[in-house]
């Protein structure tokens, strides 16, 4: 009996990522895929709050978002100790990632113009993450 086909497109791409049992080539292109969107999405969210956003500067601000940050990556750390081996766990990481990603792009405007360290950090988390969440779908050949 032959393989059931996969859809192919955008859709089919997101229902590999989902799916074990999918070659990882096709839950890798998902991946990249999803963070991708997550990326683009988020990145047109803070152009615009970039307009609106009122500029702070604060020293507890800036520990605010430090200590945000530290306890976003410690929770990617941490479903990768909990959950390593389920097949969703890079799906999540990734999400926390944008979630790192977007708040540290928050923090950063409102602590403008030295808050662009704040925005590469969240970027180079955001990197982080996704290439970790990568190498992880790569392993589980």
């Amino acid at each position: 009996m032959p393989a059931p086909e996969r859809k192919e497109g955008l859709w089919g791409l997101l229902e590999a990522l989902l799916d074990p049992k999918a070659p990882s080539s096709l839950r890798l292109r998902g991946l990249r895929l999803y963070a991708g969107f997550l990326l683009v999405l988020q990145g047109g969210v803070l152009f615009l709050l970039a307009w609106v956003v009122p500029r702070a500067s604060h020293p507890l601000l800036w520990a605010l978002a430090l200590g945000g940050a530290l306890w976003l990556l410690f929770q990617a750390e941490a479903s990768w100790r909990r959950e390593g081996e389920e097949p969703l766990t890079p799906l999540r990481v990734v999400g926390l990632g944008g979630a790192l990603f977007f708040f540290l792009g928050v923090m950063g405007l409102l602590l403008w113009p030295g808050g662009f360290l704040l925005f590469l950090l969240g970027v180079l988390g955001f990197l982080y993450l996704w290439s970790r969440s990568e190498r992880a779908l790569l392993a589980r050949k």
